[in-house]
């Protein structure tokens, strides 16, 4: 081996600095090295975080939306909206305001009754069916066209047994075969199908369909309505707007012949002898009225809703209004004096609902009465809708008036307070506070109203006080805290904690909380949790949030302690969590507050287990690194590191939180530094407990990338502050984690590990390690882990920038130093023994590098022998080596012995010992027997054949020569265990033997001493058999 000497320049530092001195960037904006980049992250994430009001936004049911339509029905709605030639809903464009809360309303309805009851539809336009008889009585004054009518009742067929979903179906047939039947111009057969349309809505079973049947049948209505009118347009040659009559079109610029035509269809509604077909189809065609002369559509509209008084039915005839409210609100009228009449006939057969005869037919069905009233919701609901949007002040007054004079008036409340004006409302909620609390109800439970009406008070706290909140308050809590049971309770609280926090005062908010807990102990059931997550919310999101009274009081806790165990009681923490981080930007410094926020985020990190998932993981971690960061007891550091020391034991399971902490507790040290210049007893014993925090917490977590770069920044902070000890333990820790790197992050290897080196230069030696223990160790490891992965470059790397700190600790002056600490350059002052042996390691770390560079060249040669070992052989080859087998195979048991070897290398004149041939065979046989089977024996005849320099390699010499030479580095490289290119003597001795040039130990003395040039009891075996031969 060649070895080199290396002589370390002496350097003045001071000198190079003033001689290349540039223009240095500003380093005032980048992030302290201190600040770990997960903290970096987070407080940029917490700034960002959106403002209360969009805070609810972030807890919404995700698969709410994203499963929102999937519905059958709501697929058929979105099928109308795109597809409007099936069953077109009420085009927004044409009809306004009125369509496009219509369409809205008609989505809910589809979406919310269902049923899973099977249905039977009737009609003469569908396919199969079961076929039904009509008796017909022909009256003798019947028209022609009652006649044609007529014709399609002797095919009615009834479809029993259907699904919803055929149901649907079979409507969008229906919807098909009237358009094909006005395209045909049959308008008789188009009348007839929207007149058995309208007689569907006569069945009322299953009730819970009813709402939903309503909306698809007045589709075709309203798709047969629209076609009349148009078709009466087109006749009189009047040009629409956007489906509608020019903005100044008059009766009198009508042709006669349209009007004819219109009087036709108005005849032929007329001779409809069904009363509720009649109704529907005439509110259907209605706005064709506006052909005819003198038309008075309000008197038209009055006259229908007296005409509905006689439908029996009071479900069927609440949605017949309903549909004559809708029909009437889309035609421009300046006199809504319908609508209140509309109205006052609703009243006048409201107590039909509870009626014998219905609470029969609900007996008979097996339906409660609570869940029939709630059919009603959807048509009462548009009717007092309709009613606020046209009605006057002292109507609406009138109307809220009549309501009491109900029996059962619980229904008609449901409407009025959710579709009249929230000014109006909130006036009259008092008053009917009084009364729900005080008036047993049979029909709708008074839990259910008042849920509407705190729902309605706290969607409008801003304008709240008119609902006088004193006389309020005193009216409704002694009626909540009276419940028993426990749903209804939270119902009724959920609705009404908005309000409620509004208008008391932080002390009164205890008592509501505490109220809650005493309701639901010992924990609340899994039904409850939506509840109680909302007054969670509430709580949180009022404007006057006092959080050092939520968070420094017991009532807090006791509500997240009655929630059921695992992710629901999570979720609640963790909203609490988020909005205080919104809300509160200045320090915690409250030790109850900050002790209780504590225990909230711990109930998020005890949630945690093997199956959760990253970004779970993440998420946590950066509630509790935003909350870690927000505490700050001032310069009472001993507290600091006691929080800390809690949070640790929090977040165990959470390594970014562990990194933080430790980045925290080295930034707390280092604030001490800075206010104490010298460290008395009392410091000094708490910056080395901050260190032994330190050491102690890295550890546990798992990255060892991550541990590294933690165990170097802990020993700097430690070296600043004089902890000699810590430093160097910490060093030791970081030390050991290179072998546990990732491969594929060399550059940052070499980027980490060049810092700990320059950190080692002011590390000075511990007393009882040998000199430069430290650095000895850091190349050992990092020899071992590039040759264990072939990271050849990093090892050369690193020991370049080894050279350069070995050359810096020679020099006399450091070119940086720590205050106050004595580097190496201090405490071997003038100590040539260190000069020297750094010296000398440096010129060992010197030969080793350019060695390796040497052995680059003999790359080429271990190429060419690899291809040569995965060189598929010929079959000539095989068969040769097949027969030398045979012929060495004495006993045929198709395996060679060494005696058989070297008793076939006798035969061709090669000489060899036999514990040579045993050692050979051993090495061939996988199992490292002495015994060669037939695959082995080929495997190594290869190997030694690859052994065997190219010819081209020696393309100079004699035949003879290469030959010799070639089986001269062929049996050295047999023994070149490392394969370095170099033998010993002993390996010498047994390739001179393996070639049958045996030689005397005198004789292999003189020849090591001839070909070992650079003394080192090794040779460089290619050149010496070239000496050789």
């Amino acid at each position: 081996m060649v070895s080199y000497k290396w002589i370390a320049k002496r350097r003045n530092y001071r000198e190079e600095e003033v001689a290349y001195r540039s223009l240095r960037t500003p380093n005032d904006k980048l992030p302290h090295p201190l600040q770990s980049v997960i903290s970096r992250e987070t407080n940029a994430k917490v700034k960002s975080i959106a403002p209360r009001k969009k805070i609810s936004s972030a807890y919404s049911d995700p698969l709410s939306q994203a499963l929102e339509g999937s519905d059958p029905l709501s697929q058929f709605v979105s099928k109308d909206e795109v597809e409007g030639h099936d069953i077109p809903a009420t085009n927004v464009n044409q009809k306004g305001a009125a369509a496009q809360e219509w369409l809205k309303h008609r989505t809910a309805i589809l979406s919310k009754f269902t049923t899973s009851e099977k249905l039977s539809i009737k009609s003469s336009f569908l396919q199969g069916g079961e076929k039904l008889v009509v008796k017909q009585e022909i009256n003798d004054k019947i028209k022609h066209r009652l006649q044609q009518l007529d014709e399609f009742e002797e095919h009615v067929s009834e479809h029993k047994g259907l699904s919803r979903d055929d149901y649907v179906s079979r409507i969008t047939q229906i919807s098909q075969e009237l358009h094909q039947a006005w395209a045909l111009d049959q308008r008789v057969k188009a009348l007839k199908i929207v007149i058995q349309c309208s007689k569907l809505l006569l069945e009322t079973h299953p009730f819970a369909f009813y709402p939903s049947k309503f909306a698809l049948i007045t589709d075709i209505l309203d798709k047969f309505g629209r076609m009349v009118f148009e078709r009466i347009a087109e006749k009189g040659e009047i040009r629409l707007v956007d489906h509608q009559l020019p903005k100044y079109f008059k009766p009198e610029h009508v042709s006669e012949s349209a009007r004819e035509t219109c009087r036709n269809w108005m005849y032929k509604i007329a001779s409809v002898r069904e009363l509720l077909p009649r109704i529907y189809v005439e509110m259907a065609v209605l706005e064709s009225y506006s052909f005819l002369e003198n038309t008075d559509f309000s008197a038209t509209l009055i006259r229908l809703s007296r005409t509905i008084r006689g439908v029996g039915n009071p479900l069927v005839a609440a949605y017949a209004r309903a549909y004559l409210m809708r029909v009437g609100r889309e035609i421009r009228l300046e006199d809504r004096s319908f609508v209140v009449e509309n109205v006052r006939d609703l009243y006048l057969s409201y107590n039909q609902l509870y009626s014998n005869s219905v609470r029969s037919e609900l007996t008979i069905f097996r339906t409660d009465l609570a869940d029939y009233l709630s059919l009603f919701t959807p048509a009462y609901d548009w009717i007092f809708q309709t009613l606020a949007h046209t009605g006057q002040h002292n109507e609406l007054d009138s109307i809220w008036r009549q309501s009491f004079n109900q029996a059962e008036p619980g229904l008609l409340w449901l409407s009025l307070l959710s579709q009249f004006p929230s000014d109006f409302v909130l006036s009259k909620c008092l008053e009917l506070a009084l009364h729900i609390t005080t008036t047993p109800s049979t029909g709708v439970p008074s839990q259910q109203l008042m849920v509407l009406m705190g729902q309605v008070l706290s969607r409008n706290l801003a304008s709240s006080c008119d609902s006088n909140p004193g006389k309020m308050l005193n009216v409704v809590w002694p009626y909540f805290s009276r419940k028993e049971d426990a749903d209804s309770y939270l119902q009724c609280m959920d609705a009404w904690m908005p309000y409620l926090l509004r208008h008391w005062r932080v002390k009164e908010m205890h008592r509501i909380i505490n109220d809650i807990v005493q309701h639901c102990r010992p924990k609340a059931q899994a039904h409850h949790v939506a509840n109680l997550t909302s007054i969670i919310h509430a709580l949180v999101r009022t404007e006057q949030v006092d959080y050092q009274s939520l968070f420094t009081t017991d009532s807090l806790m006791g509500l997240l302690d009655i929630y059921p165990e695992g992710h629901s009681r999570a979720e609640a923490a963790k909203i609490l969590l988020q909005q205080f981080l919104v809300d509160h930007d200045r320090p915690l410094n409250h030790p109850l507050m900050v002790d209780h926020l504590l225990s909230i985020a711990r109930i998020l990190h005890d949630t945690l287990n093997a199956t959760s998932v990253e970004d779970e993981k993440r998420q946590i971690s950066e509630i509790a690194i935003a909350l870690i960061d927000r505490v700050d007891f001032g310069r009472d550091f001993q507290q600091m590191l006691s929080f800390y020391g809690d949070a640790r034991a929090a977040f165990t399971n959470l390594d970014p939180v562990l990194a933080h902490l430790v980045q925290a507790i080295n930034r707390l040290s280092s604030r001490t530094r800075q206010l104490i210049q010298e460290h008395n007893e009392r410091t000094g014993h708490f910056v080395r407990a901050c260190g032994a925090f330190a050491y102690i917490t890295i550890p546990a977590i798992t990255c060892p990338m991550v541990r590294f770069r933690l165990y170097l920044l802990s020993s700097q902070v430690a070296l600043a502050n004089e902890c000699l000890g810590q430093a160097d333990a910490c060093l030791e820790g970081a030390i050991g984690l290179v072998t546990e790197f990732s491969p594929a992050e060399e550059q940052w290897i070499v980027s980490n590990l060049s810092n700990l080196l320059s950190t080692l230069l002011v590390q000075p030696d511990t007393p009882d390690q040998n000199r430069l223990h430290h650095l000895r160790r850091l190349l050992r490891n990092v020899r071992t882990f590039s040759i264990s992965h072939a990271l050849h470059r990093l090892r050369s790397t690193i020991y370049i920038q080894a050279i350069r700190l070995l050359s810096a600790y020679i020099q006399p002056d450091y070119i940086y130093h720590v205050p106050d600490v004595e580097s190496n350059d201090r405490l071997y002052l003038a100590d040539e023994d260190f000069h020297l042996e750094a010296a000398d390691y440096c010129s060992q770390l010197l030969t080793e590098l350019l060695n390796d560079l040497n052995q680059l060249g003999n790359e080429n040669q271990y190429g060419k022998q690899a291809s040569a070992m995965n060189r598929v052989p010929s079959q000539s080859e095989i068969d040769e080596l097949r027969t030398a087998f045979i012929l060495m195979d004495s006993d045929r048991d198709g395996r060679i012995t060494a005696l058989e070897v070297q008793s076939m290398l006798q035969q061709l004149g090669i000489n060899l010992r036999e514990d040579i041939v045993l050692n050979l065979v051993r090495q061939a046989s996988q199992s490292g027997s002495t015994l060669m089977n037939e695959t082995e024996f080929f495997q190594w005849v290869k190997r030694i054949q690859a052994l065997r320099p190219s010819q081209s390699d020696n393309a100079g010499g004699s035949n003879a020569d290469e030959e010799a030479g070639l089986d001269l580095v062929a049996a050295f490289r047999v023994f070149d265990r490392d394969k370095n290119g170099f033998i010993t003597k002993d390996e010498l001795r047994l390739a001179m033997e393996l070639i049958d040039e045996s030689m005397t130990e005198e004789g292999l003395n003189e020849l090591i001493k001839m070909a070992d040039v650079d003394k080192d009891g090794r040779i460089n075996y290619e050149e010496f058999a070239k000496m050789l031969l």
